[in-house]
């Protein structure tokens, strides 16, 4: 028995006249499952012979030259992996490019769902595979279709993530805000650019993080503890962060928030998101000012990777069932421990060394990964 794999992914060739020109066709072949959908439609085709697959393949590219056509020998084999495509927009080729790119792996397409039908801002869809493929490969080639394409692509062995339950940790400066905390301290205080500038080698992975948080924290000497408030005020949180941690709360998922960045701003967001704890680094203030130091243990990237194994034993879950969220090289040693480690907007770096990441979409586009839909999303009030 052979199996042939059809995808539309746009509605210039109606579902009916496919079919209809399938059973005209002078060969032996029986279709198994027709599965339409918002934009075009997935066929699974079983032919006794190689010879009239192959033949079937042929007459169906003359037909229809854009339509992504497979061959597999005998019966398709279970879902063994799951790619989620996400973008602002997507396009017909975007979905027949990515099944395209999976078949070179050896994954045949099973079919696809959309899981934000319901959004007019952004689209996302869910394509599931049989198939045997090395996972570090084919993400590599899923990635660089992406990177090309401008979308996201993550793709990931089915089952390996639930819906219900679980840990997940997020950074918080410019992943849970819009806000590198100590940037924002830094041009209050009159030196941005000197900090800014230590901020972001690194981010990039270019200095110690503990170096550069010294060499950061040394130039706040003196600003008035007043400033703090100030700044508290007018930080806005990252786009779908509300409706990430609602959906995921009332999915039984503990929330944590481990930041390089301070416990005063980490407390402010940590109310005005439900988080269920905070570890970050408390500035010392003597005589309403900043002294330039900390006290605790400094959140460094070690200690994060600390804090999230420590949390998810607390809690009993496993560190596969674990999310971890973040987007500077800080961030990079939870991410690896996590069983889903995404970077979020992240650096090249971080972007190009984590299993997971989102650059075209907020956070809220977690919650696709997982599997849900738009009517799954819990969203503010």
């Amino acid at each position: 028995m052979n199996s042939l794999y059809l995808s539309c992914f746009h509605n210039r060739y109606p579902l009916i006249d496919v079919l209809n020109q399938l059973a005209q066709l002078p060969i032996n072949a029986q279709v198994l499952e027709a599965s339409p959908h918002e934009v075009g439609f997935s066929l699974r085709v079983q032919c006794d012979e190689q010879g009239d697959a192959q033949a079937l393949q042929t007459s169906l590219l003359a037909l229809w030259p854009d339509m992504s056509v497979q061959v597999q020998a005998g019966t398709p084999g279970p879902c063994t992996f799951v790619a989620v495509l996400m973008a602002p927009v997507l396009q017909a080729k975007h979905l027949a490019q990515l099944v395209e790119a999976a078949a070179t792996q050896g994954l045949s397409l099973l079919g696809a769902r959309s899981l934000a039908a319901r959004a007019e801002d952004r689209q996302a869809w869910q394509l599931r595979f049989a198939g045997e493929a090395d996972l570090v490969q084919a993400r590599a080639v899923v990635r660089a279709l992406a990177d090309r394409l401008r979308v996201d692509i993550n793709l990931t062995p089915r089952n390996v993530f639930g819906r219900q339950g679980g840990l997940i940790c997020f950074d918080m400066d410019s992943t849970l805000i819009k806000a590198e905390c100590i940037d924002e301290l830094a041009a209050a205080a009159g030196i941005g650019e000197q900090v800014s500038a230590i901020t972001a080698a690194a981010m990039r992975g270019e200095l110690d993080f503990r170096e550069s948080f010294s060499r950061r924290m040394a130039l706040l000497n003196g600003l008035p503890e007043s400033e703090l408030s100030k700044i508290a005020e007018r930080i806005e949180l990252m786009d779908g962060a509300k409706t990430l941690v609602n959906t995921l709360k009332a999915r039984g998922f503990h929330t944590a928030i481990l930041s390089g960045g301070f416990v005063y701003f980490a407390e402010k967001i940590q109310a005005r998101l439900g988080i269920d704890e905070i570890h970050a680094n408390a500035l010392e203030i003597v005589d309403g000012k900043v002294t330039g130091r900390v006290t605790g243990t400094v959140v460094d990237g070690q200690r994060k990777a600390e804090l999230i194994q420590q949390i998810a034993k607390a809690r009993g879950v496993a560190l596969a069932q674990v999310i971890a969220v973040g987007d500077g090289a800080n961030d990079l040693p939870m991410l690896s421990l996590a069983g889903m480690g995404v970077a979020i907007h992240a650096k090249p770096l971080v972007r190009a060394s984590a299993d997971f990441a989102i650059s075209t979409l907020g956070l809220e586009s977690l919650c696709y990964l997982l599997g849900m839909e738009d009517d799954d999303l819990i969203r503010e009030p």
